[in-house]
């Protein structure tokens, strides 16, 4: 059976996967990807999500050579409005003391069109489509990933292979999840008027409602709105037809960005989050998705797995200058380290915020208009919270 040797194998080509290939085949070494999917192509992408990129992650996309080819697709947020139940009780976040942006909305294709691009000019880096591991084993201090006809035989495995994934399931790390038996559903829409590059969330009782700003389109003013509520509401919302959609959506946003004019596509994902008990196991790490997956109400759950990408970055980086083994038992426990407490920290706020905007009684209502009342009329406050949306915390 044919045998491919490697410094480091990736199982996943995603947005995490294929951002971890090209930053780490800058540090000098020879990376294999396997992905599931068929080669990327840009015209058959049919997700189309978008991804709100923090600063923070800009900086290290910036450092790798690869903010300058999406930055052409990012629209700017230069300010968000937080509002509970009605436009009355909110709350506004801008960056003019740091004289930068909150941070970007990009579209997911742009993302890793700008990526793949890098990729396909890196000759360390060999990619492997339609293709998922069969059984995972070692040997000595290697090790080894077993396809149908062929084997990777590397030092370093990283699994970037999303929520189901198959290298957990291999080893069957344990996890903690939660499955908040709602939906999400993310419409990109036209709309009357500029979103002067402001992002809207509206909490409701059935959860959160967001406004995204993304860039104009044909010189038509563009957004995308992500809703989440039961699952039944979301599938009843689904089925209708695009103008009566459009009239319970112009409702619940209030003029916010004028009246919606068109909705271009419409989407829905189940609710649920999780965290590994661990993110390593022997010369394994986990990566985004495959590590840990959040309540979407902060919307940083992929900027935290840039941080498990960046961090990651450090490390190699380290090692590599000191001559030292990738993948060895110091090297996961300092990944294991540096990481896990940061995902264990998100995946508790999110999920006690979505409880506490959820609650819909006396005493929880008058909770919640006091501290967004703090909140707002507090510098201190809104900076911390704006520095943690930013990625710089």
């Amino acid at each position: 059976m044919k045998e491919i040797q490697s410094n480091i194998n990736i199982i996943g080509g995603g947005l995490i996967g294929a951002a971890t290939a090209y930053a780490l085949s800058k540090l000098g070494n020879n990376l294999v990807i396997l992905e599931q999917k068929a080669k990327f192509d840009p015209k058959r992408i049919l997700d189309k999500r978008t991804t709100a990129i923090s600063e923070g992650t800009k900086k290290f996309l910036d450092e790798i050579n690869i903010w300058k080819d999406i930055r052409k697709h990012a629209e700017p947020i230069k300010k968000i409005q937080i509002a509970d139940r009605n436009q009355s009780n909110k709350i506004y976040f801008d960056n003019q003391r740091r004289k930068s942006n909150l941070g970007y909305i990009v579209k997911n294709e742009f993302i890793l069109d700008s990526i793949y691009k890098k990729l396909e000019k890196q000759k360390r880096v060999k990619i492997f489509n339609n293709i998922s591991p069969k059984d995972i084993f070692y040997e000595g201090s290697r090790i080894i990933t077993k396809q149908d006809n062929f084997l990777i035989n590397t030092n370093l495995l990283i699994a970037s292979d999303g929520k189901k994934s198959s290298v957990r399931k291999i080893f069957k790390t344990p996890i903690i999840s939660k499955d908040y038996k709602k939906k999400a559903i993310v419409i990109n829409f036209y709309h009357s008027k500029s979103h002067q590059n402001t992002a809207y969330e509206f909490f409701f009782k059935k959860g959160p409602l967001a406004i995204l700003p993304m860039q104009k389109n044909k010189n038509e003013f563009q957004s995308s709105i992500v809703w989440t509520n039961s699952n039944e509401f979301i599938d009843s919302l689904f089925s209708l037809d695009n103008s009566k959609i459009i009239s319970i959506l112009n409702e619940k946003i209030e003029g916010s960005v004028g009246e919606i004019k068109k909705i271009i596509t419409k989407q829905t994902f189940p609710l649920n989050a999780h965290l590994n008990s661990k993110f390593v196991e022997r010369r394994t790490i986990y990566l985004g998705d495959s590590a840990h997956s959040f309540h979407p109400i902060a919307g940083q759950g992929w900027n935290l797995g840039m941080q498990d990408v960046e961090n990651l970055y450090k490390l190699v980086k380290k090692y590599n200058s000191l001559g030292l083994e990738l993948g060895d038992e110091m090297f996961c426990k300092e990944f294991q380290k540096d990481n896990f407490f940061k995902a264990y920290r998100l995946y508790q706020i999110t999920d006690k915020v979505d409880t506490i905007f959820k609650s819909d009684n006396l005493i929880f209502n008058n909770a919640r208009f006091s501290a967004i009342n703090l909140i707002e009329k507090s510098k201190k406050l809104k900076n911390r919270i704006s520095d943690f949306a930013m990625g710089i915390n």
